[in-house]
């Protein structure tokens, strides 16, 4: 096991990703859920849903976020955050992504 120092940072994003059906009561609940499973996001809120494709067993969703995510230490913010969201289970694309100043 090895040890790397991370900084939280805060990030505004589009994305696009793939919600299960049924997990959640609401879209932008779903949404988030997905979210908060990628690794080093505390928090996801999200600002609006821009699109919607029904599938047979999922929910493609394109959808504007905001997300407070830890990055390692010695990286730059903006790639590491999109590399980080980009890995995520069920994320598809990140684009127009933001990170705000610390």
């Amino acid at each position: 096991m090895s040890l790397h120092a991370t900084v939280p940072v805060d990030a505004s994003a589009d994305v696009s990703l793939r919600v299960p059906r049924g997990g959640t009561e609401d879209l932008e609940s779903g949404v988030a859920a997905v979210v908060e499973g990628v690794d080093g996001v505390s928090a996801v809120t999200v600002d609006r849903v821009t699109s919607v494709r029904p599938t047979f067993t999922d929910i493609r969703v394109d959808a504007d976020l905001t997300v407070s995510i830890a990055v390692p230490a010695d990286a730059d913010p903006e790639t590491a955050v999109a590399d980080r969201l980009a890995d995520g289970f069920g994320i598809t694309s990140v684009s127009d992504l933001t990170v705000e100043a610390t």
